[in-house]
């Protein structure tokens, strides 16, 4: 049987890399992002590719396309959320954090909103979606980016609790550390830095297996506790922002 999925941000990084994992499958693939012209690449090379480009701040057009998409493929098996944006914020520029909330909140609850009323309507499916091992805790250098991360990882911990009520529906939070993309400036000033292949490699994986967390690479997860109990203070100390 013919497998679909959806993928949004598959213009480039993450996105891209897992779309090619799927095409190379021989599934379905719907890819949406905002450059129209890496889109239409991509289907061009590939007879399996459908895509819709479309911005997910503008919610209508977003919700639009993403029915389009699943219209012409004729089914959804696996939904992955891709795009969301980042950047340090040291001196609280507002107009920054609004763009991150419009993207990382407004536009992803429309995105995962639409998928998973698709998957109540079919009776089964797989939602997925890229939110950050920055969930756990508050970044000083980049307020709207851990708290947007906090409030994707929440809500679909709250899926997974609906999903549990008797449906066929596999929730998939996928919570990378530093990944190789353009979202980080200088990979120097990072550690345990990833390449976008293998962290594609381990997100198809989990998604193989209908994990619940996926935690990108391995190594993060000894750091998950520690970063939940440390004190704010020495937390504050660690990443060196402490006011």
């Amino acid at each position: 049987m013919k497998q679909h999925i959806i993928i949004v941000g598959a213009t480039s990084g993450i996105g891209r890399e897992v779309a090619q994992h799927y095409i190379d499958r021989g599934w379905t693939v719907g890819i949406l992002g905002r450059r129209t012209d890496l889109l239409e690449e991509v289907a061009a090379r590939h007879a399996n590719v459908m895509y819709e480009t479309c911005d997910v701040c503008d919610l209508d057009q977003c919700v639009g396309a993403l029915q389009r998409i699943y219209e012409r493929m004729g089914g959804l098996d696996i939904f992955l959320q891709c795009s969301g944006i980042g950047r340090m914020n040291p001196a609280l520029d507002s107009s920054v954090e609004q763009s991150t909330v419009d993207t990382n909140v407004r536009g992803w609850t429309a995105c995962v909103c639409w998928a998973w009323n698709i998957f109540l309507q079919q009776g089964y499916g797989h939602l997925a979606a890229i939110t950050s091992i920055a969930s756990l805790r508050g970044l000083a250098p980049a307020p709207s980016y851990s708290a947007s991360k906090a409030y994707q990882a929440h809500y679909l911990e709250a899926l997974r609790q609906r999903a549990m009520a008797g449906t066929r529906i596999a929730v998939t939070n996928i919570r990378p550390g530093f990944v190789d993309t353009p979202l980080l400036a200088d990979t120097t000033k990072f550690f345990w830095v990833v390449s976008v292949e293998k962290a594609a490699q381990q997100i198809v994986r989990a998604l193989d297996k209908r994990k619940s967390v996926c935690t990108i690479t391995r190594r993060w997860k000894w750091l998950v506790l520690p970063m939940l109990l440390i004190p704010n203070c020495l937390f504050a100390k660690v990443i060196g922002r402490k006011k």
